[in-house]
């Protein structure tokens, strides 16, 4: 039994410029885009002290957050086994893309594997709503509401490429919201608990899952940990001998 509400029907009768559009703007939950994000922030925000009062301690708390959000996806996916819509994984190119460019807009409008929960969507929802909460810029309720709307153009976008149904990114956000709240009760938003945390889901999803992907984020989440605390001793340890 389907579980569309007639969307994916919808989506495929938009112009072909609405699909390239959405292409384009699911970018901003893509892994590449999110880590590339997270690094131009700490460019930034070693540059710019009113982004970050501690740009190294929210760039590893934030990449903990993505790694733990794809190993959440990752796990979840893979239990409920819910397929994606019908033609998700091929797409046309329209004729106005120069034949060279037919690669690069197959992989921005197609999905593959499981389509249960939305992966953007989760993602989105928790490391920009993580980045909301933990940056300095504006005030807390314009950060919050800029991630609002980011997270309901990357959800809306994948609905319009036809990848995932509407209950698919409807949940990917709820769940988003409640790992999110989750790891900032666990963690109080310190990087070694984010890296703690994200290295269980990372083996709970490698245990469900057993991708290579899944292997990449464990081991992602535990090196990260072990690196991250060990340069903490050390900060501590430097702080201890100059105050002796």
């Amino acid at each position: 039994m389907s579980r569309g509400l007639g969307e994916v029907e919808f989506a495929s009768g938009l112009p072909e410029v609405a699909t390239a559009v959405a292409g384009l703007v699911t970018q901003l939950g893509d892994m590449w885009f999110v880590l590339l994000g997270v690094c131009a922030l700490f460019v930034l925000g070693t540059r710019d002290a009113s982004l970050t009062d501690s740009p190294t301690r929210d760039c590893v708390y934030l990449l903990a957050l993505t790694v733990g959000a794809y190993s959440l996806t990752a796990a979840l996916k893979h239990a409920f086994g819910l397929p994606r819509p019908p033609g998700a994984a091929t797409a046309t190119p329209p004729t106005w893309i120069p034949a060279l460019g037919h690669a690069a807009y197959e992989s921005m409008v197609t999905g593959d594997g499981y389509g249960f929960p939305s992966g953007h969507a989760l993602k989105t929802t928790a490391v920009y709503g993580g980045a909301a909460l933990a940056l300095d810029v504006w005030d807390r309720n314009r950060r919050l509401a800029a991630a609002g709307v980011l997270t309901v153009l990357v959800a809306a976008s994948r609905v319009v490429l036809g990848v995932h149904y509407a209950v698919d990114v409807a949940v990917g956000v709820a769940v988003g919201v409640l790992f999110l709240a989750a790891a900032v009760r666990l963690t109080d938003q310190r990087p070694t608990r984010a890296l703690a945390l994200s290295t269980v889901l990372g083996g709970v999803a490698f245990a469900t899952a057993g991708t290579l992907k899944s292997g990449l984020a464990l081991s992602a989440a535990a090196v990260g940990l072990v690196v991250w605390t060990g340069t903490d001793r050390v900060r501590g340890f430097r702080t201890d001998s100059t105050r002796n």
